[in-house]
C-alpha cells in the first residue's frame, strides 16, 4: 500500500500542482496605447491662365467723342526737360487749362494753357491708327506734330509725339484723358 500511496503521490500532487498553475497566474497589466496619427494632405491646383492684353484700337469715334486733356507729359523741348501731371506738385509746367478737341471732318480746336484757341486739321497716317498728324495752324507758325505708338487703354490715349517747333526739336511721351 505504501507503494501505491507513492506512485499515486506524485501524480495527485502534479495534478494538485498543475490545477494551481493554470488556476492561478501572475498578473501583468497590459496597457494598450493607441497612438492617432492625424494626416493632413492639401492638395492645391495652379491654374495658370495667360492673358494677352489688347489695347482697343484708337478710333476716330473715339478721338472725336471728348475733348482730352493732359494726364501726363514729359519729354524734351529744344534740350529742356518737360514734366507735368495732373494734380502733381512736381510739374516744371503747368497744362492744367489745355486740352484738344478733334471734330469728325477732320479739323479740331487747341485749347492753350492761357485759355487762347487755334485750329488744327488731323488725319490717322494708316488703318491701324497708330500715327496721327495734325496739323496746327499757329499764329506764328504752322507746326505739323505727330503722333506715333498711339494706343487707347483704360479710356486713355497714350503716344509719342514728336515735331519741330519755332526751330526746336521736341519729343514727349502723353497721355490723355477725356476733359
Amino acid at each position: 500500500m505504501l507503494k501505491r500511496v507513492l506512485i499515486t503521490s506524485p501524480i495527485v500532487a502534479f495534478a494538485f500542482l498543475s490545477s494551481f498553475q493554470f488556476g492561478i497566474t501572475s498578473c501583468t497589466k497590459k496597457e494598450t496605447i493607441i497612438d492617432t496619427v492625424t494626416e493632413i494632405r492639401v492638395d492645391t491646383v495652379i491654374l495658370v491662365a495667360t492673358l494677352k492684353e489688347q489695347d482697343t484700337a484708337l478710333t476716330a469715334a473715339i478721338l472725336t467723342a471728348n475733348p482730352w486733356k493732359p494726364l501726363e507729359m514729359r519729354g524734351l523741348v529744344s534740350n529742356t526737360y518737360v514734366y507735368y501731371l495732373r494734380n502733381g506738385s512736381n510739374n516744371t509746367q503747368s497744362f492744367d487749362n489745355e486740352y484738344m478737341t478733334f471734330n469728325a471732318n477732320n479739323t479740331g480746336i487747341y485749347h492753350d494753357n492761357a485759355g487762347g484757341e487755334t485750329t488744327f486739321t488731323w488725319s490717322f497716317m494708316d488703318a491701324s491708327n497708330k500715327t496721327l498728324v495734325w496739323i496746327w495752324n499757329n499764329p506764328v507758325e504752322q507746326i505739323t506734330l505727330t503722333w506715333e505708338n498711339i494706343s487707347y487703354d483704360d479710356g486713355a490715349i497714350r503716344y509719342t509725339e514728336y515735331s519741330n517747333q519755332f526751330g526746336a526739336n521736341t519729343l514727349v511721351a502723353a497721355v490723355r484723358i477725356p476733359k
